[in-house]
């Protein structure tokens, strides 16, 4: 998601040494360390538990409609976004422009929703090379513990960018292993909750071997597989300047850090031209039905797909099991030409689709929207659309 529209707060710097705020909008007693990193009481700080019900996941930078998604039935908001980048100095540090004061005060106030900290965004930095994925964490867990552990845990978030020429308009291999090992210490070491929320075309469970979909590549500056097969679908990409698409790069996070170590993935079917608008809007003579195409892919995800040519491992099956699966959709901002839009009764319709094929154990896990600040717009307030989608769904 491209985050240009969002306004800068500030800017925290964390190394393992020191913390050094630079700030416009915080109180004045933000200017040194909050908490003492050898106080026992915050050594022996436990994440919050994940909801146990349906998960209800929306993405929020500002905090001022978040109190009022929460109350519509928001279970687990992901603050976007903290960085991994170094310092002038050439140290690693992880940095937010987050408001950590008012995310402080609604989680004092809602003693059971989740917090997590997403990590990259559209146009936000990749890791830089020359910090292991350990050293990351272990940062992280300082940085979350001088903010008096406000992050339950971390949320996969990197992107690409809109300048192809850009250094993150690619994955490396140091980046992906760096957030496979990351992921691992943070669930197995310290707890955490670890998610990812790839792009469809990042992790695409209806890749086909009609195109080369299927092949691994660490580009994030590809033209969209599903819209190169017809002149006429090419002409709109084309007219239009996108190639911004991946290729299965989230699939090596996935095999080496392993499912177990993800508490659940999150599809973002909203991304610019995804595979999932082409199949819901463009396929002639009739596109497919928006709740079928999301029960598609679910099932392909529970069944297991190929992944070729994959660095280290070749070619690869990936599996999400239906606990550990979220729909990603967007809210008002989407127009439904370049972004899906997606109702909540489709993803209901979808999870009914799946419970009538595999009984209560193929519901997928939940849902997840961005973004909060956009809820209201168009007349279309997620939160408590999807709420009640999915409620119905359970009940029926």
């Amino acid at each position: 998601p491209n985050m240009s529209h969002l306004r800068r707060l500030s800017c925290l710097l964390l190394t393992a040494h020191k913390t050094v705020l630079f700030s416009s909008s915080f109180d004045a007693s933000f200017s040194k360390p909050m908490h003492d990193i050898t106080n026992p009481i915050h050594q022996s700080w436990t994440p919050r538990p994940i909801p146990s019900d349906t998960l209800i996941i929306a993405y929020a930078h500002d905090s001022g409609k978040v109190e009022q998604a929460i109350s519509s039935g928001v279970n687990v908001v992901c603050w976007s976004f903290v960085n991994m980048v170094n310092s002038a100095g050439g140290d690693p540090v992880i940095t937010t422009d987050l408001n950590v004061t008012a995310i402080r005060s609604i989680r004092e106030k809602f003693k059971s929703v989740l917090h997590i900290a997403a990590i990259g965004g559209w146009n936000g930095p990749h890791p830089p090379p020359g910090t292991s994925g350990k050293k990351w964490c272990d940062l992280f867990v300082d940085f979350n513990r001088e903010l008096g552990n406000i992050f339950d845990g971390i949320d996969w978030d990197l992107e690409g960018h809109d300048d192809r020429s850009s250094l993150t308009s690619k994955f490396s291999m140091d980046t992906l292993d760096v957030m496979a090992d990351f992921s691992r210490e943070a669930k197995h070491v310290h707890g955490l909750t670890v998610t990812m929320a790839p792009a469809e075309s990042y992790l695409d469970s209806m890749a086909t071997d009609v195109d080369d979909s299927q092949l691994f590549s660490l580009d994030l500056n590809i033209l969209p597989s599903a819209w190169m097969r017809s002149e006429r679908d090419r002409s709109i990409i084309n007219s239009s300047g996108f190639s911004h698409a991946g290729r299965q790069c989230y699939a090596y996070v996935l095999k080496k850090a392993g499912i177990d170590t993800f508490d659940w993935v999150a599809i973002q079917l909203y991304e610019g031209f995804s595979r999932y608008l082409h199949e819901t809007t463009r396929i002639q003579p009739e596109s497919l039905d928006s709740a079928e195409a999301i029960f598609r892919r679910a099932d392909a995800f529970y069944r297991g797909y190929d992944v070729n040519n994959m660095p280290s491992y070749g070619k690869v099956n990936i599996k999400i099991p239906p606990h550990k699966l979220v729909i990603g959709v967007a809210n008002g901002w989407a127009d439904g030409v370049k972004f899906a839009k997606i109702s909540s009764d489709d993803v209901a319709q979808a999870q009914r689709l799946l419970l009538e094929k595999y009984g209560p154990k193929g519901l997928f896990r939940g849902a997840m929207f961005w973004t909060i600040e956009e809820e209201g717009n168009d007349g279309i307030f997620m939160a408590s659309s999807l709420v009640t989608a999915l409620k119905s769904c359970k009940s029926s």
